[in-house]
């Protein structure tokens, strides 16, 4: 169970519904007899049970529930087939990145913003990245509060790093990179910032003590380095726990 927890939250969710699923097949073939509003029920209930067990959130779980009604709402309606080839293919531009790195689509409150941009050197040229940028909010607030700094934001998921380009576009000194936060040079920065996921954070950490340079300094949104104790944490607003984790190298 442990092993399944790391997937990502998308297949922690197909995966539950499946053996919810697998369940019912089982319940069927030993002769039990439902009406359909019955079955369609015990779907639901099966995989919010395994999606708890699976530790997804309260959005992914209310999602669990609500999936099997809206399927056999739409039992029966002629769909054209590429309206599910748009909707994979829209799925793909926005989180295919997420699904190859485990890393979900979080997004950074305005005063986490804010908060970063306290943790900026007070030199001119700085240079920050962002990995795994998202839609670029940090970058935006940060590029407009320091015009003195280069601001980069590397993003995995087409569509979101299309947004976030678009948003940054008018500033001048932020840079968006379509590509992998493994490859990036992390030499190259003075802050590196990161909103990740708890199952990246080692093997980031590795990379971090790797290639970042004598003071550089590295901040983690909320995620914790398992046994490494950051040198300040700075509470922000949002999500419960939400804090900023400052290593100084």
């Amino acid at each position: 169970m442990h092993l399944l927890r790391r997937l990502p939250p998308i297949l922690c969710a197909l995966l539950a519904q499946a053996l919810a699923f697998v369940g019912l097949v089982v319940l069927a073939r030993l002769g039990l007899r439902f009406p359909g509003f019955v079955w369609v029920l015990a779907q639901a209930v099966g995989a919010v049970f395994l999606s708890r067990a699976l530790e997804l959130n309260v959005r992914w779980i209310l999602m669990q529930a609500l999936l099997p009604f809206l399927l056999r709402a739409l039992w029966g309606v002629a769909i054209p087939a590429w309206v599910y080839f748009g909707l994979f293919l829209a799925l793909a531009l926005v989180f295919g990145g997420g699904m190859l790195t485990r890393v979900p689509l979080y997004h950074a409150s305005r005063d986490a913003w804010v908060k970063l941009e306290t943790l900026l050197p007070d030199r001119p040229g700085l240079r920050f990245v962002d990995l795994g940028c998202g839609f670029g909010g940090p970058l935006a607030h940060l590029a407009q509060a320091r015009p003195d700094g280069r601001f980069v934001g590397v993003e995995a998921s087409p569509f979101t790093w299309l947004v976030a380009w678009l948003r940054c576009l008018p500033r001048p000194n932020v840079f968006i990179r379509l590509g992998s936060l493994w490859r990036a040079d992390l030499a190259a920065f003075d802050v590196v910032y990161a909103f990740l996921s708890p199952v990246p954070m080692p093997a980031l950490w590795a990379k971090v003590r790797r290639e970042m340079k004598p003071g550089s300094r590295f901040i983690s949104h909320s995620f914790e380095v398992p046994g490494e104790t950051p040198h300040c944490i700075i509470p922000v607003k949002g999500r419960n726990g939400a804090r900023l984790l400052v290593w100084d190298f």
